[in-house]
């Protein structure tokens, strides 16, 4: 190298030399800076779960677009479309009747009986008809819960579940990654992890599926009637959709933007943590409410990855009933509510309302606002309540096609299972806060020692109230 290359290059040398002096001593030096605050649980569980649908529509799309061929097919060729998709702590939650938006070729459940060569079955949990599965070559697509042994974590399970397996008859497989855990956070001393996410994944994905079935069975000159109360769909000023662009992608963003937006209403989350949390350590107990049974009533009572201290309450044959004993409910002005609503001025809806603010409860509410995205006059539950969450989705679904009664697809269920689980988080940090204790949290009965570890949480519970 020449002599004057050399002294080129000096500068240079002595700045990096410099430049690692100055890192070596500002690392001797002790900061006083003050760490920013950790996120929100409820934050930080919203952007798990977005990153976890992410990685499911980035990985699974083409999966899920032959899923929604195929359940066209069966329903132009007569066949028909069962359904028991996860979609939490039951998989019925967003299918009961006359909720709006469901295409009239979906039917929960799988019945023996009924079924028949060229139907096709949409499940996430073995442990029933297999057999009649093969017998008739039904065609399934599949999808793993963590009730199964096609989940995560398969040898935590207990040996006579871990053979519950779907996987080996299905066709068409739609893998979401889901643990045998289920729940994604954790709290301070709680071995059991704490925030489902089975129901919001299996909610989106199936969701996902009926949009591009729906598309392909319009584009055919399809007919169908769709449940619910919506005005039918008349007139060119309609607006219609595309019938040639595929829409799960679409359904995707609208879901995910919307859970995203409960973000927006972080101050009446705590609001309404504040409210359960002062009713606990009260003596008083904290209830969630829907119409239907399998709806937000079974998803927060009992749950894998729920609280120990919420408690299902519903409607059963004109009476509203809690879940604790399946027994007629009897609030107290100690107790409170947080009601999901598919609807904002759901008659029965109103009369449960009525019934709560006889009893002295506090009442919080959950769910759209706005039907075709306008607030119905009269009465509504989200005006009556004493906080509401909700301002992001509304009680119709998201597309209209030709031929299809009403509009399908709608995003209020995924999103109030998440405005419910944001909501517990900040129950969980709120009593955290207060007392310096972690809430129960209940363990999946599927898993080894699950069960005995539930009966500990529920000593704790009576106990201390949460």
């Amino acid at each position: 190298m020449k002599r004057r290359d050399t002294f080129r290059l000096i500068p240079l040398s002595m700045a990096g030399i410099a430049g690692l002096a100055r890192e070596a001593f500002a690392q001797e030096r002790p900061s006083h800076e003050i760490p920013p605050p950790p996120e929100p649980l409820a934050v930080r569980y919203l952007k798990k779960v977005t990153y976890m649908l992410t990685r499911i529509k980035n990985t699974q799309s083409e999966n899920m677009l032959e899923a929604s061929y195929a359940v066209a097919r069966t329903v132009q060729n007569g066949g028909a479309v069962w359904t028991n998709w996860d979609m939490g702590h039951n998989n019925r939650y967003d299918l009961f009747p006359e909720r709006n938006g469901i295409p009239a070729y979906i039917t929960p459940g799988y019945d023996m009986k009924r079924t028949k060569r060229g139907d096709l079955f949409l499940s996430s949990r073995a442990g029933g008809p297999e057999k009649d599965i093969v017998k008739k070559d039904i065609f399934v697509v599949g999808s793993p819960c963590p009730w199964s042994g096609d989940a995560k974590g398969r040898e935590l399970l207990r040996p006579d579940v871990q053979e519950e397996r779907l996987r080996p008859y299905a066709k068409i497989w739609v893998e979401t990654n889901v643990t045998t855990h289920g729940a994604i956070m954790h709290l301070p001393g709680r071995p059991s992890p704490f925030g489902p996410v089975s129901g919001v994944l299996g909610l989106v994905t199936f969701w996902m599926i009926q949009a591009d079935a729906c598309r392909v069975l319009a584009r055919e000159d399809v007919k169908m009637s769709v449940s619910g109360d919506e005005p039918a769909l008349a007139g060119d000023n309609m607006p219609w959709t595309n019938l040639r662009e595929p829409l799960m992608d679409d359904y995707f963003d609208r879901a995910v933007k919307q859970i995203g937006m409960i973000c927006a209403e972080l101050g009446d989350l705590r609001k309404t943590a504040k409210m359960a949390v002062d009713t606990v350590l009260a003596g008083g107990k904290v209830y969630c409410y829907s119409r239907y049974r399998n709806s937000l009533a079974a998803e927060g009572h009992h749950r894998r990855g729920g609280l120990t201290l919420t408690r299902g309450v519903c409607e059963v044959e004109g009476q509203l009933t809690s879940l604790d004993g399946n027994v007629p409910f009897r609030g107290t002005p100690k107790d409170c509510v947080i009601m999901g609503i598919w609807e904002p001025d759901d008659e029965v809806d109103l009369k449960n309302l009525d019934i709560f603010r006889k009893s002295g409860m506090k009442v919080a509410s959950i769910g759209p606002m706005t039907r075709a995205l306008r607030v119905p006059e009269g009465r509504t539950v989200p005006k009556e309540s004493d906080i509401h969450i909700g301002r992001m989705c509304d009680t119709y679904g998201l597309y209209a096609f030709p031929g299809f009664e009403r509009r399908v697809c709608p995003t209020s269920g995924p999103v109030i299972n998440q405005m419910w689980w944001a909501t517990c988080m900040e129950i969980a940090e709120e009593i955290i806060r207060r007392t310096g204790n972690s809430p129960g949290v209940f363990l999946s009965g599927a898993l080894k020692g699950g069960r005995e570890y539930n009966n500990y949480m529920m000593q704790a519970y009576h106990e201390r109230g949460y």
